[in-house]
């Protein structure tokens, strides 16, 4: 035989081969990206715009319900996918009320608040209460607190159930303490019958 045709089949032969090979791997891609594809559609991967209860519900967050107009629905839809919120919108059969409820969860409050405030509607009232109790002033103010309870920073300097003997405390007790004498009355004794 001659050495080129043998030199030939050998480069014939590889070349099937590797294109085998390329062809095997392409289909077991393709089938992974098929089953990936699947999983996915089944999983409802949605994470903005306009979803499903179901999807929702999987969430363990509490749910949002906001009213708004049946005007204002192609606008919020636009700003809720810009603003990254996902969200469905439920109304009853039959409801001709003009208001459509936004169910999301607590996870995009945040967002819900700057679309709202986009379209005009106001802040909810209960947002407002919590930020103005966080801002509320403590009732004991943290300087004047009592050195008996102490701030866990720095160990207490007294023992445990003294006083400081000019502390308001002292003063205070001294005060309680006599006036609980004056007031004792001393118990009658028993009369003892003689024999």
């Amino acid at each position: 035989m001659d050495v080129s045709a043998e030199a030939a089949d050998v480069v014939v032969r590889e070349s099937i081969q590797a294109t085998e090979a390329a062809a095997k791997l392409a289909l077991e891609g393709m089938k992974n990206v098929a089953a990936l594809l699947l999983a996915i559609a089944k999983q409802d991967m949605k994470v903005v715009g306009q979803t499903t209860a179901k999807r929702l519900a999987r969430d363990p967050a509490p749910a949002v319900v906001i009213p708004i107009k049946v005007e204002d629905k192609g606008k919020f839809q636009k700003l809720a996918k810009d603003f990254g919120v996902l969200y469905f919108i439920a109304q009853k059969k039959g409801n001709n009320s003009g208001i459509l409820n936004v169910v999301s969860n607590q996870n995009y409050a945040a967002q819900l608040n700057a679309v709202m405030e986009q379209m005009g509607y106001p802040i909810p009232q209960k947002a407002r209460e919590e930020d103005t109790q966080k801002k509320a002033k403590s009732r004991a103010p943290q300087e004047k607190s009592s050195p008996e309870r102490g701030s866990g920073s720095k160990p207490s300097q007294m023992t445990a159930g003294a006083v400081e003997q000019d502390s308001p405390t002292k003063k205070k007790l001294d005060q309680l303490q006599r006036l609980a004498a004056q007031s004792r009355v001393a118990p009658e004794k028993p009369k003892r019958k003689a024999r």
